[in-house]
């Protein structure tokens, strides 16, 4: 099963009925920056272990974050990936430049 089938549209409205409720009873700590998280503010639901590295679904893998706090992390996430894997590219590259290797 895909993961975007294991995470929409029920358990979505799930988990922001549940933070909604927090929030109601009061402000919760950002989980990226730590300033406090209003119910009138734009937020998100975040998984603390990102699904990607192996993160469950569940309340106890979820907190609150402004929306632009979770959204700059993800694009972080994202091109550290990215960085990741074309430094492994230039490595192998230049190894193989190092012993005479050619590419097709």
């Amino acid at each position: 099963m895909s993961s975007a089938g294991d995470w929409g549209g029920r358990k979505v409205s799930e988990a922001r009925r549940y933070w909604t409720r927090r929030l109601g009873a009061g402000p919760l700590p950002c989980y990226r920056c730590r300033r406090p998280v209003h119910l009138g503010q734009r937020w998100q639901v975040e998984h603390i272990t990102p699904r990607s590295l192996g993160g469950r679904l569940g309340r106890d893998n979820e907190w609150v974050s402004h929306g632009r706090c979770n959204e700059s992390h993800g694009g972080k996430l994202g091109a550290a990936r990215t960085n990741a894997r074309n430094k492994k590219a230039t490595v192998r590259l230049e190894s193989e430049r190092e012993r005479g290797i050619r590419g097709w």
